[in-house]
């Protein structure tokens, strides 16, 4: 099952890269464009990782690191639980704060939000369109790390016995999904998607990479959008 799985998994991930989009959901009635795309991420990645993981039998790897992800921590010296979360919280807020201080020099400026890479047509444009990013900041959250930190690299390890090899699939599509940002914003989420591997071997909780993903998300989508349109005004 976990070779079927893979190779239908490479299949899917090659068709989207020649696509350069996820496929479009059967149209619904939802004006926000933000919030198509958070179907279609949830139709695209989430249901995909989710019934994968039943398909396996390892639903159970939503709450636990599944125990094949061991060696890589033991590579890396990450043994569960090793990275606490006033590590986290100092990274996560050093990243918000490079990247709202940017926005503001930007904004000075009379220019849009900073963002690593192109992500011009993904960022709001208006203030009804922030409450919809932020749907899709949570769902990207949720099912990119489903996907990319926990189904693909599992079906790896399944078919190869490699940590490393599943761990690297994973991070590297998961940036080779983001090519839309230009070659800047692919090496971003490469390197964002090297630190949510380590994180979520190192601490052993999917939770917590899904959490921090979704607050990247957010920091990005909505918080920047917002305070970049407020000091605009006042210039």
């Amino acid at each position: 099952m976990a070779v079927l799985l893979l190779v239908l998994a490479a299949g899917y991930l090659a068709a989207l890269l020649y696509r350069g989009r996820l496929f479009a959901p059967p149209r619904l009635p939802i004006r926000a464009r933000h919030l198509r795309w958070a179907v279609g991420l949830w139709l695209g990645y989430g249901v995909p990782a989710l019934a994968g993981l039943v398909l396996l039998d390892r639903t159970g790897a939503l709450t636990q690191l599944p125990p094949e992800f061991d060696t890589l921590g033991d590579i890396a010296g990450l043994p569960p639980g090793s990275i606490g979360f006033e590590l986290v919280a100092i990274g996560l807020a050093a990243g918000s704060v490079l990247g709202i201080g940017l926005t503001w020099w930007r904004a000075r400026r009379g220019k849009a939000p900073w963002t690593a890479g192109d992500a011009s047509s993904v960022m709001p444009t208006a203030n009804r369109d922030l409450l919809p990013a932020a749907v899709l900041a949570v769902s990207a959250g949720i099912v990119e790390e489903l996907f990319f930190r926990l189904l693909l690299p599992l079906l790896v390890v399944l078919v190869t016995g490699s940590a490393i090899a599943g761990c690297l699939a994973g991070t590297l599509s998961f940036a080779a999904m983001h090519r839309y940002q230009g070659w800047v914003g692919v090496l971003a989420t490469l390197v964002g998607g090297a630190l949510m591997s380590v994180l979520y071997v190192g601490s052993g909780a999917l939770w917590l990479a899904i959490v921090v993903h979704a607050l990247t998300d957010l920091n990005s989508l909505v918080l920047r959008p917002a305070l970049s349109a407020r000091w605009r005004r006042r210039r």
